[in-house]
């Protein structure tokens, strides 16, 4: 069931989705302090495995030492080269391919300096680079490049999630990167509600499912959609007989999970599909695609190829979803665009989530919720 009673208002305005200003304060604010996930353990299959990428306009590399992940600043602290400009690779070193600086790959500081003596009195390990925090869940890194309040674990525990369940490195099937021309709450604000399912969805989901088969759950880090799964014989059948295997009962639900403000994992018994949201500009966002198959914790048996067939062939599905969102959220962002709207919006309860999380970017940007707005019903989250 739904928590809110009746309609809800919109919070945030218009030009709050194309906003330079505006924009910047949510990266200081609410995007820099965040967990985002970038990456997969997938990434890093052995020591000296790397990833470059650019988050939030700060250059970053992330690589695997001592079979850990580490995260720093893609920057020389020399003269600010950036230590490699490939996408990703494997190196013994971790070295600046400029002046050859060397940096331990654990902590970042200083390992060889050519002609060191010419740099007197600096001495070996100082001036390193800078490090990001990096956790990994399951298969997914998540990295912040500022100071967030809780370890990603923490909070997604508050959501009653946990990735290493549905997520692992043998378990990734596939993955792909697409940029949206759209800001990154708009994207994030649909898939954050069932409302346009009959309208957008009609050949994959059809019809949204009927509100007592739903429940919305908000936390202080998040939401949670949870509804009915897949209820064909066949499937039902199928992935008992698999889970089965792997000592795992089948529930037969879906369950998709927001943790503020970009990480979305919806998942069922024996699938399940990551959607971060990487904001690269006020008008563009970076969309990180990866989906898994349930697999068993110790040791790949045929129940876990099986299961990876499977989840082949539910990602054609889920893949479809994706496409269906992505063709639709541009016509989102032309309206908010447009000089003139009709009114200051409306949210059905069905939409419930998105309110949610517009109070909590109200809150970390430190603006005021509008006075309009009505409180949710008891038991809610604000």
């Amino acid at each position: 069931m739904f928590i809110s009673d009746t309609h809800l208002p919109q919070l945030l305005p218009a030009h709050a989705y194309h906003d330079e200003a505006w924009y910047e304060r949510e990266v200081e604010k609410a995007l820099l302090p965040a967990w985002h996930v970038v990456a997969t353990s997938g990434d890093f299959p052995r020591d000296g495995s790397f990833v470059s990428l650019k988050l939030l306009g700060r250059p970053l590399l992330l690589r695997r030492d001592g079979g850990e992940i580490h995260g720093f600043l893609n920057v020389c602290p020399h003269r600010f080269a950036t230590l490699t400009d490939a996408p990703r690779g494997c190196t013994a070193v971790l070295k600046c391919g400029y002046h050859g600086w060397e940096f331990d790959g654990c902590s970042g500081s200083t390992r060889r300096i050519p002609d060191a003596p010419a740099f007197r009195p600096l001495e070996k390990g100082q001036l390193g680079l800078t490090q990001v925090q990096v956790e990994v869940c399951g298969g997914l890194v998540f990295v912040s490049v500022g100071q967030p309040q809780q370890s990603v674990t923490t909070q997604l525990a508050a959501c009653d999630c946990d990735p290493a369940v549905h997520t692992s490195q043998h378990g990734e099937i596939g993955r792909r990167e697409v940029l949206l021309p759209v800001n990154w709450k708009v994207a994030v604000e649909n898939t954050l509600e069932s409302y346009h399912v009959a309208e957008v969805h009609p050949r994959t989901f059809t019809t949204a499912p009927p509100e007592n088969a739903c429940r919305h759950e908000l936390t202080t880090a998040g939401s949670c959609f949870s509804g009915p799964g897949d209820t064909r014989r066949t499937v039902v059948g199928l992935e008992r007989l698999l889970l089965g295997r792997l000592g795992v009962s089948r529930h037969g639900g879906y369950r998709h999970t927001h943790l503020h403000p970009t990480f979305t994992l919806a998942a069922t018994d024996s699938f399940a599909i990551l959607l971060s949201f990487l904001p690269e500009s006020a008008r563009l966002t970076r969309l990180v695609v990866a989906w898994f198959a349930r697999q068993s914790g110790s040791s790949r048996t045929l129940a876990d190829r099986l299961l990876r067939i499977w989840a082949g062939v539910q990602s054609r599905f889920w893949l479809q979803v994706v496409g269906e969102d992505a063709a639709i959220v541009p016509r989102v962002q032309a309206g908010l665009e447009a000089t003139a709207q009709p009114g200051g919006g409306l949210i059905s309860r069905r939409e419930e989530r998105i309110v949610h999380f517009q109070r909590w970017l109200l809150d970390r940007l430190e603006l005021p919720v509008p006075v309009a707005a009505q409180p949710m019903s008891q038991g809610a989250v604000p």
